[in-house]
């Protein structure tokens, strides 16, 4: 008989965005049947909708807190035109219920919907404040801008397995892969600030260098369980089989990884193996696949 692990997700959202709720759920039905099952993992929704009764003696919210919101393991919260009702303390539920899960330290899945509406029906003041509330968090984390609703849900799909996965290897990763460095070169740094936050999630470290005569230095100096190097830099187009080349020819085996755009093609692939590199890709997914999989010995 299988145990599994069950993680509740909290759905939180203003009005404008109740009618998109449904897909989000059925994302989360699809990743149950999938990675879920493979992993012995269920990931529970829940929602005032879905999971709130009426109580009378507080404040609508502090209500709901005690029902569903500090139960909850993780958030998904969107935003589209309105910012919500306010609360005693926040100008709106979603925005308390995404502070009370910081606040614990729990995790935060934070969007916001790009989706053309018609201006006439936006309300400004609350338009205002989701403005506000994004630069506010800007530099507290990551969230992401969505076209519509199935970008949406094809986008947290991803950012859930990928969240998840991160809880159900990252320990094994932490263990074996205590106190080694993944070295990643890219002139663009700040191009892969998601991608280095779930390899972190992990428990891996990175030293970053921004051209090739810099991770030679790097890498003369210090031990890597792995190069992770983008393809072109200022310094030339194929700068990343130069530092490979460079590597190799100084008896050097360490595993390496080219992460550019493109990589995902199959010739792009093939010309990895026959550079002696490990893997090519463009995707964050497989990245984290192939980054576990080196580490791991699997």
């Amino acid at each position: 008989m299988k145990t599994a692990t069950v993680y509740d997700l909290l759905i939180s959202c203003p009005s404008d965005v109740a009618p998109f709720v449904d897909k989000l759920e059925d994302t989360i039905n699809k990743f149950n049947n999938f990675y879920g099952r493979e992993n012995n993992v269920v990931v529970r929704t829940i929602s005032w909708k879905n999971n709130s009764y009426p109580k009378f003696g507080e404040h609508p919210q502090k209500i709901l807190n005690k029902q569903i919101v500090d139960k909850a393991d993780f958030v998904v919260a969107v935003f589209w035109t309105r910012f919500g009702t306010k609360t005693e303390n926040f100008d709106s539920g979603t925005e308390e219920e995404i502070e009370r899960m910081l606040n614990e330290d729990k995790q935060v899945f934070l969007y916001f919907l790009n989706k053309p509406v018609h201006l006439p029906e936006v309300d400004l003041g609350q338009y205002s404040k989701i403005q506000a509330f994004r630069e506010k968090h800007k530099n507290k984390g990551l969230f992401f801008t969505i076209p519509d609703e199935n970008a949406l849900s094809d986008t947290f799909r991803e950012h859930l397995q990928l969240y998840i996965d991160s809880i159900v290897r990252g320990t094994k990763v932490s263990i074996t892969q205590r106190n080694k460095l993944i070295l990643w070169v890219d002139d663009c740094p700040q191009n892969n600030v998601y991608a280095r936050n779930i390899l972190e999630n992990y428990g891996l470290k990175f030293d970053l260098a921004l051209s090739t005569e810099r991770a030679l230095n790097f890498i003369q100096n210090n031990k890597y369980s792995l190069i992770i190097s983008d393809m072109g830099r200022k310094e030339g187009s194929r700068e990343g089989y130069i530092l490979l080349k460079h590597i190799r020819d100084s008896g050097n085996d360490i595993p390496f990884i080219i992460f550019s755009s493109d990589g995902s093609r199959l010739e792009y692939k093939a010309e990895a193996k026959r550079n002696d590199a490990q893997g090519s890709t463009d995707t964050v997914p497989e990245l984290v696949d192939l980054v576990l999989k080196l580490l791991l010995n699997t």
